[in-house]
C-alpha cells in the first residue's frame, strides 16, 4: 500500500509541496480515531513472549531488522522470529530459506501480529502492522546514527515554544517505542529526546547491519544478497565506487542529476574503477548510463556496501557504517546552509572524517585524488575520536547482544508497568 502511495504522482506533488514528514503526520492525524479503537481491543490480547513479529519500511527485506532477522533465524534460541511484510517476492525469498515469514494481511500475517510478544522494526511499527501492535513489546532499530537530525528533532535548534502546527503534526506521530538501538552514550543523548525514548531504554549496542563490515564485509547474509548478477559483478570488479546520497524532505528525486553522475561515472572509469548507484528508497533514481551498476529498489544496500573501495554520499549516516572498514569516504554537500535551515545537524557536518566538498567541480576533483591511491585512508586523531562518539564500544556483536536483550525485555517493561501502577509512598 504504501509502496503504491509513494508512487502515485498526486503524493509526490504533495510531498514537493509540503515534505514527506508534514504528508506523514496528516495521515498519522487522519488514522489516529481508528488507531485508538483498534487498540482498546488487540492491546487485551495475550501475547506469547517468545514470537517475535519484524518488518522494514515499504516492505523492504532490508536494514538492521533484516540482519537480526537472519541471525535469530539462523541460530535458534528461545525466540521465534517472523517477518511480516506486504511483498509476495519478500516472503517467498525467505521461505526458500527455510525462515518463517508471513504476508501482513494474510491469515498467518495477522495471527502473528495478534500473538507476538514483540515488535522489532527498523522505524515504525507500520514496518509490521500498526493496527496489530498494541500490547506488544516495541523495539526500533532505527537505520542511522545521527549526522542530521531526526524525528521529534528535525529542524534547526530554538528555544522557542512549538507552534500550534508543530503540537498538531506531535499528535500525529507515531508514538514512540518501548526500547531503542543505540550505539553510544553520544547517540543515546541525540536519540533519547527526538524519538521520546528514556536513556535507559536505549539500547547501546551497536547496528546488526554492520557487524558483517567487522567481520567479513565481502560476505554480508547470502539472505540479503539475492541480486545474484549485481552481487557477481561488484565482486568481479578491482575497483568499486559507491554512490548513495539521502534524501531531501522537500523531494521526490535523487540529489545527484543526470550532467554529474556522468561526470563522476567518467572520472571513475578512467581509473579503472566501477561505479555503483542506488539512490534512497524515499527518492526516485536519477537516469543512468549502461556503464554503471545500479542496484535495485529492494536491495538491501549495507549488502553491497562492503564491496565497495570508495564511498561518495553527503549527510546519510552510510559514511558512519563505512568508516568502520578505514575506506576513504568523499562527501558531497552542495545545499549544506539550506540544509541546516530546514532539518538541521546534530554534528557538524564539515568536521565528519574523509573529505568534504561543497560543489561538483570540488566533488570531480577530490575523487580523482582518492582515486590515485584509494585503499590508504588513515584516520586523524580527531577522525577516530568522532567515530569513538558515534560507536562506543561497538565492534561487530550487535545481533548476538540484541538476541540477549530480547529474552529479557519483557521482564523489564512489566516492572516498569508495576511501578507506574503502585501508589507512591
Amino acid at each position: 500500500m504504501l509502496s503504491m502511495l509513494r508512487s502515485a504522482r498526486v503524493v509526490r506533488l504533495l510531498v514537493r509541496r509540503l515534505g514527506v514528514h508534514r504528508v506523514t503526520w496528516l495521515l498519522g492525524l487522519v488514522q489516529l480515531p481508528l488507531l485508538a479503537l483498534v487498540g482498546l481491543v488487540v492491546g487485551r490480547l495475550p501475547r506469547d513472549r517468545t514470537l517475535v513479529a519484524m518488518g522494514s519500511p515499504l516492505d523492504r527485506f532490508a536494514d538492521n531488522a533484516a540482519y537480526l532477522y537472519v541471525q535469530l533465524s539462523e541460530h535458534p534460541s528461545g525466540v521465534q522470529p517472523v517477518w511480516i511484510s506486504g511483498s509476495r517476492d519478500v516472503v517467498r525469498r525467505l521461505r526458500a530459506h527455510g525462515f518463517r515469514a508471513e504476508r501482513r494481511w494474510s491469515p498467518g500475517g495477522i495471527v502473528t501480529s495478534v500473538r507476538a510478544g514483540s515488535f522489532v522494526y527498523s522505524s515504525y511499527r507500520s514496518d509490521i502492522n500498526q493496527w496489530l501492535a498494541p500490547g506488544a513489546v516495541t523495539v526500533s532499530l532505527w537505520h542511522g546514527l545521527p549526522i542530521k537530525r531526526v524525528e521529534g528533532g528535525v529542524g534547526p535548534a530554538t528555544s522557542e515554544r512549538p507552534t500550534w502546527t508543530k503540537r498538531l503534526a506531535q499528535v500525529g506521530r507515531e508514538a514512540p517505542p518501548d526500547f531503542l538501538l543505540s550505539s553510544s552514550e553520544f547517540v543515546t543523548d541525540c536519540f533519547s529526546p527526538a524519538f521520546g525514548v528514556p536513556p535507559e531504554r536505549c539500547l547501546e549496542l551497536g547496528y546488526p547491519r554492520c557487524d558483517h563490515l567487522l567481520s567479513d564485509p565481502a560476505h554480508p547474509p547470502a539472505a540479503l544478497t539475492w541480486h545474484e548478477d549485481v552481487l557477481a559483478t561488484l565482486v568481479g570488479a578491482d575497483l568499486v565506487v559507491g554512490l548513495f546520497l539521502t534524501w531531501r524532505d522537500e523531494r521526490v528525486d535523487d540529489a545527484v542529476d543526470p550532467g554529474l553522475l556522468a561526470r563522476i561515472l567518467d572520472t571513475c572509469t578512467g581509473h579503472g574503477a566501477l561505479l555503483a548507484y542506488k539512490a534512497h528508497y524515499n527518492v526516485a533514481a536519477t537516469a543512468t548510463p549502461p556503464e554503471c551498476v545500479i542496484l535495485p529498489d529492494d536491495a538491501d544496500l549495507h549488502a553491497y556496501l562492503g564491496l565497495c573501495d570508495v564511498l561518495i554520499t553527503d549527510y546519510s549516516s552510510v559514511a558512519l557504517d563505512f568508516l568502520l572498514t578505514n575506506r576513504p569516504v568523499v562527501y558531497f554537500m552542495p545545499d549544506v546552509e539550506h540544509y541546516a535551515a530546514t532539518r538541521g545537524f546534530a554534528v557538524d557536518p564539515l568536521a565528519l572524517p574523509g573529505y568534504v566538498t561543497l560543489d561538483a567541480e570540488a566533488l570531480i576533483t577530490t575523487l580523482e585524488s582518492v582515486l590515485e591511491a584509494p585503499r590508504r585512508w588513515t584516520p586523524t586523531p580527531a577522525d577516530s575520536l568522532f567515530l569513538q562518539q558515534m560507536w562506543g564500544d561497538y565492534r561487530g556483536h550487535a545481533s548476538q547482544e540484541l538476541l540477549a536483550r530480547l529474552e529479557s525485555i519483557h521482564g523489564v517493561i512489566e516492572v516498569s508497568d508495576e511501578l507506574r501502577a503502585s501508589p507512591a509512598s
